[in-house]
């Protein structure tokens, strides 16, 4: 049973638009420019990503963090998503790399700080050992 669904509509796949069913998000959504060669302003599925990641990463240490009671911490997580060439197929594949910049640790603090959150975000068990997928196609 789910604690929490956010459900996201998108039409136009890559050049269109991403928004959420109660409306609350609602953004336009382009390749990028190492894909398609034109320039934008827009979003891209990547770039969401890497925010969400982010953000949930945070979020995961900073239970860490307040475990240890140093939640006085100052940190910057930066995530990056990867669109990487899939040889097994000739499609592309998903890859991303966490960097968190600490300020007063020893990098001994850091490092564990590290692992410890991605044991515990939900994004990084997602990386590490999938994700269910329920798939549903439905006819109007």
């Amino acid at each position: 049973m789910s604690i929490y669904e956010a459900k996201v509509f998108n039409t136009g796949g890559r050049g269109g638009e991403v928004h959420s069913e109660d409306n609350s998000f609602k953004l336009n959504v382009k390749q990028p420019k190492e894909m398609s060669g034109d320039d934008t302003n827009e979003t891209n599925p990547e770039q969401l990503f890497a925010a969400a990641y982010s953000a949930c990463y945070n979020s995961a240490l900073d239970g860490v963090l307040k475990k240890d009671k140093a939640d006085d911490v100052k940190r910057v997580v930066i995530a990056t998503a990867k669109l990487l060439k899939d040889e097994s197929d000739g499609g592309f594949k998903l890859g991303a790399e966490i960097e968190v910049e600490f300020e007063g640790i020893d990098q001994a603090k850091a490092d564990e700080y590290v692992e410890q959150a991605h044991k515990g975000c939900p994004y990084s068990k997602m990386t590490q050992n999938g994700i269910d997928v329920d798939l549903k196609a439905t006819v109007k």
